[in-house]
């Protein structure tokens, strides 16, 4: 089994995970299409479809940034949160496709260790996941020191700065590793079961890993909308004082 292993190739004289490449501009430009799909010639009355898909994913995302967030000051989150939201939800997803199918074709791409590639997940690449972490810390810091200036900045040299330090570090990794860990998980349960017994059990273990995907990228939403409310809280905190 292959799985999590990815194609490599060379980019600017770099090795890359081609695979991860092409699936993450091929979600965003999928998120971009979409986008300008659903948007065009929006009702106000009679709601369609589409209207209601609209109103429940903004609702959600409204509701997550507005609970989170002091102030009125989430609403200009809610493109940031948004996106990290539906990115994960197709990185996990692409990865759960059977691409294993394609292995009864010649022209199936081989890995650098002479297996057949088996599909991975953009969200089972640690590169992927660490740079997702890594767009969350540099928001929330970036929060704080907008909101609270040199008072925030000056959390981090107190006598108990040294938890602020370790709270910079363990927050983004422990998001890119969980979503990474998880996403690795499903896709190894998936294949697993497909290997070992017929059609039913397959799909309902289908079925629920698309589930996790939903909510793996509900937490990691969350989560970030979380650290940003906490940043400027304690921002506020440090004007006060």
């Amino acid at each position: 089994m292959s799985l999590g292993v990815h194609l490599t190739g060379a980019v600017l004289g770099q090795k890359v995970h081609m695979d991860t490449l092409v699936y993450s501009w091929a979600i965003m430009a999928t998120i971009l299409f979409f986008s300008f799909f659903l948007t065009r010639n929006l009702k106000i009355d009679g709601y369609g479809l589409k209207e209601t898909f609209l109103e429940t994913l903004w609702g959600l995302i409204n509701g997550l940034t507005s609970s989170q967030i002091p102030g009125n000051k989430g609403k200009s989150f809610i493109p940031l949160i948004g996106g990290i939201f539906i990115f994960t939800i197709f990185a996990y997803w692409i990865g759960l496709m059977p691409w294993k199918i394609g292995e009864a074709f010649s022209f199936w791409p081989t890995l650098d260790n002479g297996e057949q590639w088996e599909g991975s997940s953009p969200a089972a690449d640690i590169n992927v996941t660490g740079g997702m972490a890594l767009i969350s810390l540099i928001t929330y810091m970036a929060a704080g020191v907008k909101n609270g200036g040199l008072g925030y900045i000056m959390n981090y040299f107190k006598p108990l700065g040294f938890v602020e330090w370790l709270d910079m570090l363990i927050r983004p990794l422990t998001l890119s590793l969980r979503l990474f860990a998880n996403t690795i998980a499903g896709e190894v349960l998936v294949a697993s079961i497909l290997g070992l017994v017929a059609l039913v059990l397959p799909m309902f273990a289908l079925a629920f890993e698309l589930f996790v995907g939903l909510i793996q990228a509900l937490v990691f939403s969350l989560l970030t909308t979380v650290y940003i409310g906490t940043a400027m809280a304690h921002s506020e905190h440090a004007e006060e004082h």
